[in-house]
């Protein structure tokens, strides 16, 4: 799809969602500078000026638009949910792992359910979704296609929550997705003693400190993750209704003492592993590679998505350099200079299976750190509609803008 069609469908399919694009705008219909709190470049005032901005294009909408103020769904922080809202929300997690697949076995050929498309969907179009003008779009249809497969295939009703991660920044394992209650997205990964985690991807090596678990989620709806195995085609293949598993993507080498994610997209024909080249037919990212969902959360990565942090990826006056910025490539180099990375940040303070740029969403947070970080975009969007709601740079390939 093209960056283009990408655009149009957040801008119209997504109409119904507070976070959708909408349509463009003046700046007269914002709220006022002297009636909005805190400074200009402060989070507080470009929240509230997103906000008034949505509340006077909803004004002018009658019941005849698809997206009025009785149709729209308003997403919400994880925490701010009541306990069963989340627990609805989990349980249609859940259903959607129980869900016959319908990708076509013979390109995914690993995936079990519906939960399991998304992942293969992130996966085979990895290579053309980060670092690229179709980071903020793709992630926004992507979150939309899958808020729409829980609410229209298992019955979720509510609007997907989203994490806020300065409100936990300083202790993430505590908060209310990580806590490991019944109302929250399972626990860290048991702890282990473990070193860093070498990254390999997009032509970039990082080297991401250890955090404070590593092991399988132990405690919470996402612990002890576990399958039902027939001796059925994929597509009937039934998983327990409590568990889920995680069923693409590769298995990194031993994390003792050191864990070593070398990934590369799996069209380039070899996946390197542990010095040795293992092809790809053998070693797919797609292929059916069953095993539990492993975190490592990171405090390191949290103290990188405070406010100020979220504030200074706001700053940007254009769409390059909010794309730029949002991943750490604003001042160029390999590796580029220590600089803040907000979008891979979130990634990394799970850690674990989310620290896969690939296989991420096999980890159910990560689709509310994209809420999150489509939450933003919108955030920016808002400042100046007219200008930034169908506003991209760069192409498809990584880290080319011409």
């Amino acid at each position: 799809m093209k960056i283009t069609q990408i655009l149009l469908v957040t801008g119209l399919v997504l109409g119904n969602s507070i976070y959708a694009a909408p349509a463009d705008a003046p700046n007269s219909s914002i709220a006022t500078a002297d009636k909005l709190p805190g400074k200009p470049d402060s989070f507080e005032y470009q929240n509230a000026k997103y906000k008034a901005y949505v509340k006077s294009e909803l004004k002018k909408r009658s019941v005849l638009d698809r997206c009025n103020r009785f149709t729209v769904h308003t997403r919400r922080e994880w925490g701010a949910m009541s306990g069963n809202d989340r627990k609805n929300y989990i349980r249609a997690v859940k259903c959607l792992a129980t869900k016959p697949s319908r990708s076509n076995h013979r390109i995914v050929p690993g995936a079990r359910s519906r939960f399991d498309d998304f992942i293969g969907s992130h996966i085979q179009q990895g290579y053309n979704i980060h670092f690229s003008g179709k980071l903020f779009a793709w992630h926004r249809a992507f979150l939309w296609e899958y808020e729409q497969a829980l609410r229209n295939e298992c019955g979720y009703r509510g609007a997907h929550p989203y994490w806020d991660w300065p409100k936990y920044h300083q202790d993430p394992a505590s908060s209310p997705l990580f806590d490991g209650s019944d109302t929250s997205l399972g626990s860290n990964g048991e702890y282990f003693p473990h070193g860093a985690t070498v990254l390999t991807a997009f032509g970039l090596t990082l080297t991401l400190p250890g955090g404070t678990g590593g092991g399988p989620v132990y405690k919470g709806p996402f612990a002890n993750f576990t399958v039902k195995h027939s001796s059925a085609p994929p597509r009937q293949e039934s998983l327990l209704i409590h568990v889920l598993q995680i069923n693409l993507g590769l298995t990194p080498p031993d994390p003792l003492p050191a864990q070593s994610l070398d990934l590369v997209v799996p069209s380039n024909g070899t996946v390197p592993m542990n010095g040795t080249t293992v092809p790809v037919v053998a070693k797919s990212a797609l292929d059916y590679n069953p095993r539990p969902l492993t975190r490592d959360i990171n405090l390191f990565w949290s103290n990188q998505t405070k406010t100020s942090d979220v504030e200074f990826l706001l700053g940007c006056t254009n769409i390059d350099c909010l794309e730029k910025r949002a991943d750490g490539w604003e001042i160029p180099g390999n590796p580029p200079p220590p600089q803040p990375i907000l979008h891979a940040a979130g990634h990394f303070v799970i850690g674990g299976l989310a620290n896969d740029p690939f296989a991420s969403p096999g980890d159910p947070a990560f689709y509310l750190h994209h809420a999150q970080f489509d939450r933003i975009w919108t955030i920016w969007q808002a400042q100046n509609p007219g200008r930034r709601t169908y506003s991209v740079a760069g192409t498809s390939t990584p880290f080319n803008r011409e």
